[in-house]
């Protein structure tokens, strides 16, 4: 994307080699992305986001300008838990209780320290369905069909809150499509961001 594009891969609050002392929630995220933009004095930026990225992107195109907005694998929207799944969050919970290691959660989870943990949780719980609703940039939303951390039930089901979206499915993909077929990725990214009456 940088050949046409000016890019800035930012390292969010808790994650990479980026250190907090605090939880911050997705909210406060966005906020401290806002300041970025800010600062840079960048004017209605396309915004991309991944997973929790995507619930960061969420909150700060409900809020702030954006020129364009690319969901991909995002979370957002509060999911109905199976009965499988409920019966291992109540299993954990018992064991916990009683002093028992046990893994359970995705990988981020597993790994992160406490305080990281306290914000994946935070970012579960929190639904953003009333900020889908408020985005009116021209929004793209990227889902694998084989994902299983955001799937693509759930990329059908906000593009029914975002006034201006558009749906992609990327066959034989996972919760990574950007890594897993990089080509057609860029292809699509590129052709929605450029369009065909933009002057980029």
């Amino acid at each position: 994307m940088s050949s046409n594009f000016k890019v800035y891969s930012i390292d969010l609050p808790g994650f990479g080699e980026s250190q907090v002392g605090v939880p911050l929630g997705v909210e406060d995220v966005a906020e401290i992305l806002h300041d970025f933009v800010i600062e840079l004095g960048l004017d209605a930026p396309v915004l991309c986001g991944h997973s929790y990225g995507g619930r960061v992107a969420i909150i700060y195109a409900s809020k702030f300008s954006v020129e364009k907005l690319v969901l991909i694998s995002s979370a957002g929207l509060k999911q109905k838990l199976k009965f499988s799944k409920r019966f291992k969050v109540r299993i954990y919970k018992i064991l916990k209780k009683c002093h028992i290691p046990v893994k359970m959660g995705s990988t981020d989870y597993q790994n992160a320290d406490n305080v990281k943990r306290i914000m994946l949780v935070k970012a579960v719980n929190t639904d953003l369905k009333n900020e889908l609703k408020l985005i009116a940039a021209p929004t793209l939303l990227l889902y694998g069909t084989k994902d299983t951390v955001t799937p693509l039930s759930l990329g059908y089901q906000m593009k029914q809150y975002i006034h201006n979206a558009e749906l992609v499915e990327l066959e034989e993909c996972g919760h990574f499509p950007y890594l897993e077929r990089p080509s057609i990725f860029a292809i699509i990214l590129m052709s929605f961001l450029v369009g065909e009456s933009d002057d980029h």
